[in-house]
């Protein structure tokens, strides 16, 4: 059933004084309302449908299950803690902030005091991966070529940059194109889902790109032998080259 918004905000405003638990908090980029409307204690993410009417986030929304706020100023994501926060039950704002172990982190953390700020500790614990469920299925699919659409054929560049178009981040065509343009440069201890690996003696010499899955695989347009978008996994896969460079573009 669907209610007028000013209806619906009223109604969530006087449950949420009723239960006087943990503050809502908002966020107008992402169209985000954190409530505890069942008095539990943990406030879930909703959202406004185009017709006014209000529905939670579901999980895997934006590639990741709901962040929620505990009471105890815990910030999970996927049933990790991402983020611990101190709640102003007074001013109804995130008033400081610590590391998931406990210390001190000011700097680090930043500061929890929107949707939008949960969602980039959420990106930030676990790399995209939306954007490697994505690639995973055109596993098998997506036959070896030269090509840069998902209805095609693909070299290991143009199934990157295909990709990556679905989440409108735009890239260049070539491998060596890409690797070159990566806007921030990660280690191989600090990789995540969908960071993309390239492969060559340096990055002027990159002649090939695969996207890291997190799960020590790599899912890649390989080699006209293949003929085929594959995942390799284990240690000896993520390594079957030299790698150059590990960019990130989110």
């Amino acid at each position: 059933m669907n209610f007028n918004k000013s209806i619906v905000m009223g109604m969530m405003t006087a449950m949420l004084v009723t239960a006087a638990s943990v503050t809502a908090l908002a966020d107008e980029n992402k169209g985000w309302s954190w409530m505890d409307l069942n008095g539990d204690g943990v406030q879930e993410a909703y959202q406004y449908n185009a017709d006014g009417s209000m529905a939670p986030v579901q999980a895997g929304a934006d590639g990741f299950s709901a962040v929620t706020l505990q009471a105890d100023g815990t910030v999970q994501c996927d049933g990790k803690t991402i983020a611990v926060v101190q709640l102003d039950s007074n001013g109804g704002d995130l008033s400081s902030d610590t590391s998931a172990d406990g210390d001190s982190d000011e700097s680090a953390n930043g500061g929890i005091y929107s949707a939008a700020d949960a969602y980039a500790y959420a990106t930030a614990a676990t790399g995209r991966p939306d954007i490697v469920n994505f690639a995973r299925q055109y596993i098998g699919v997506l036959p070896y070529g030269a090509g840069n659409v998902l209805n095609g054929r693909v070299d290991c560049s143009g199934f990157v940059q295909a990709v990556f178009r679905e989440f409108g981040i735009s890239l260049p065509r070539t491998s060596r194109q890409q690797a070159a343009s990566a806007p921030r440069y990660v280690s191989e201890a600090e990789m995540l889902p969908g960071d993309l690996i390239f492969y060559g003696g340096s990055i002027g010499s990159v002649s090939h790109v695969a996207i890291y899955t997190g799960e020590n695989s790599i899912v890649h347009a390989t080699n006209s032998r293949r003929n085929s978008v594959f995942e390799d996994r284990g240690g000896s896969a993520v390594h079957y080259e030299h790698i150059a460079a590990i960019g990130r573009f989110w």
